[in-house]
């Protein structure tokens, strides 16, 4: 998934329904001295990760239950650019 903040912030879904085991999830702005908060949200408006204060890239391993489409919404940027996402699933 990408995505480009604007105001400091940017919100996009998944493109399919996710099921599985989130083992590691991966953010990486356009700049590595960018800071970020991070959430990912589920289809029931659950928050069901969240990490603040990111600066540059955020390589996380997790083991987070996984189903439906989910929200990635990156908050409070200190730039305006292009983010890359991914959420490496275990199916």
């Amino acid at each position: 998934m990408t995505g480009t903040t604007s105001s400091g912030a940017l919100s996009t879904n998944t493109v399919a329904a996710l099921t599985g085991i989130a083992r590691e999830i991966i953010i990486s702005p356009a700049t590595s001295s960018t800071t970020y908060n991070l959430t990912i949200t589920n289809d029931n408006s659950l928050d069901m990760f969240i990490s603040e204060s990111i600066t540059g890239d955020f390589i996380e391993e997790v083991a987070l239950p996984m189903r439906g489409v989910y929200t990635v919404t990156v908050d409070q940027a200190t730039k305006d650019e292009e983010f890359n996402m991914a959420i490496v699933l275990e199916q």
